[in-house]
Order: structure tokens, then C-alpha cells, then sequence
């Protein structure tokens, strides 16, 4: 009589490894996100001739630029990163704003130039994108342990629900600002027109997925990328406020918009300090 000795072999933990695939899309991409940077928030006037459509005023062409900027931030960490935890509650923020892009095109097909190469460029990667994104955050999230490492920190579950009720702020906003341009036009600290009221709610659909992803995790390594892209992203603005400040209804950088942003930026600068000092709770 023979015995059989049932052995388990142990299921090996994701390695929290970014595919080959994601690092191809961020090496195409990154490239792009630069040069709107470099066009838009550079030499702002020009968006007509050197982008994909005319962008005004050119305040709003510096925040968009200096969005890419932050973008290609977040991409760079992809193409460059170890660990996909890191950077994966940025690909469905992308998504939500890449697919708004997408539609306001459509929205405003009348007022585009289809024979201007920057156009035809803006239309192909807005086209790819919607689709590419989700497909490879969706292959690559299974590399995810879910886990908290040795040497991470847990996020306050007070900082959680804040982020959470921001984006969530923030997102209802952006289909409010999609759907009712006017009413953006009517509220918005600078000029606008219904297009590019579109285009400013795409962004903020961007930051408002972004805040619902980030403040669904725990780990402090899954919100340090993101929140840096945005802080970069924010800090530019402030600059931008302060360089074109005429731009502004009330033709002073001192307004509500400016303080908002300066509240954003002071409270992320708090939570990096707060979370410097907070002692690793990982195991």
C-alpha cells in the first residue's frame, strides 16, 4: 500500500512589475506630452499655428501645458519605475481624460482644420488613447500585491476619505462643466469660450478620477507619483498666474483661483511633511 502525500506548492506573489507593453506606451507617449509642454506653456500665443487648435487666452494654454507636463511626469515613472504600484492609480485618470478630449473633438468637429498636421497628431493620439490606456492598466494590475512592504506607510484613513471626497467633488464638476459650458463660462476665473470650457473640464475629470484613485489606497508608495505629477502640475500654474495675470477677469493674479491653487499646493506640501515623520507600518 502506497502513500500519496498531497503537497501544495505556494502561490508566488505578484511582482509588482511593470510589462514591457506599458513601458513601450509611455516611451510613445512621453515624447508628445513635452512637446505640448514645450509649445503651450512656452510660447502660450502661438497655440493657433504650433498645436492642435487655439487655445485662449494663453493662461489656459500654460495650465494645459503645464498638465502635459505633469502627465509626462507620471509616464516617466512608468517607463522608468520598478514598481507598478507606484504609478497605477494614474492610468484610468488619464483615461477619463483622454476620452473627454476624444469627445469634444467630435463635439466641435466644425471649428477644427483637418488639413493642420498638429491637429491630425491631437486626433490620432486621442483616437489610440481611450482604448490603449484602460487595456494596459488592465493587464498590468494583476502584477500588484496588494500588500504593505516592510518599509512603506500607511495613509491616515482621514486623508483617504478627503482625497476621495475631492476627486468625487471634483469629477461631478467636470461633467457639469462638459455638459453645461455656459454655466463653466459664467463661474470660471478667466475667460472662456464653450470649447474650451470642455477642454478645462477634461482636466478636471483628470484630477477627480485622479483623487478617487489615489485615496482609495493605503500605501504611501501609491500616492507619491501621482501626487507629485499634480503638484508639479500645479506649481506651474501658480507661475503662470503670476506671469500673466491679465488674464484674469479680475486682471490681478489676487483672486479665488490663485488661492485655491496656493490652499492645493500647501496642503500637499503638509501631507509630504506629515507623512516624512510618520514611522513605516508596513509588514
Amino acid at each position: 500500500m502506497s502513500t500519496h502525500l498531497l503537497t501544495t506548492t505556494p502561490t508566488a506573489e505578484p511582482a509588482d512589475r511593470i510589462l514591457p507593453e506599458t513601458r513601450a506606451v509611455a516611451a510613445v507617449v512621453i515624447p508628445f506630452l513635452v512637446l505640448a509642454f514645450l509649445i503651450l506653456y512656452l510660447y502660450p500665443q502661438t497655440s493657433a499655428e504650433r498645436f492642435a487648435w487655439a487655445i485662449n487666452p494663453p493662461l489656459l494654454a500654460m495650465y494645459v501645458g503645464a498638465g502635459y507636463l505633469g502627465g509626462a511626469y507620471l509616464f516617466a515613472h512608468a517607463l522608468f519605475g520598478r514598481a507598478w504600484h507606484r504609478v497605477a492609480a494614474g492610468f484610468l485618470p488619464v483615461t477619463a481624460f483622454a476620452t473627454s478630449m476624444l469627445v469634444l473633438t467630435l463635439l466641435h468637429w466644425d471649428m477644427v482644420d483637418t488639413g493642420h498636421f498638429p491637429f491630425q497628431l491631437w486626433l490620432i493620439l486621442y483616437l489610440v488613447t481611450p482604448p490603449l490606456v484602460p487595456v494596459i492598466w488592465r493587464r498590468n494590475r494583476p502584477q500588484d500585491p496588494h500588500r504593505m512592504a516592510p518599509d512603506d506607510k500607511r495613509v491616515p484613513q482621514l486623508s483617504r476619505l478627503i482625497m476621495m471626497l475631492i476627486g468625487l467633488a471634483l469629477v461631478l464638476f467636470a461633467v457639469a462643466g462638459f455638459l453645461f459650458p455656459d454655466w463653466l463660462i459664467s463661474v470660471w476665473a478667466w475667460p472662456l469660450a464653450a470649447r474650451s470650457a470642455r477642454l478645462l473640464s477634461g482636466w478636471h475629470a483628470l484630477l477627480g478620477v485622479g483623487g478617487i484613485m489615489i485615496g482609495r489606497e493605503e500605501r504611501w508608495s501609491s500616492w507619491r507619483v501621482p501626487l507629485e505629477s499634480i503638484g508639479l502640475w500645479q506649481l506651474l500654474v501658480l507661475v503662470a498666474a503670476l506671469l500673466r495675470p491679465g488674464d484674469f477677469h479680475s486682471g490681478t493674479a489676487v483672486n479665488w483661483y490663485t488661492a485655491s491653487v496656493i490652499i492645493v499646493v500647501a496642503g500637499m506640501a503638509g501631507l509630504y511633511g506629515f507623512m516624512a515623520r510618520r514611522s513605516p507600518t508596513g509588514s
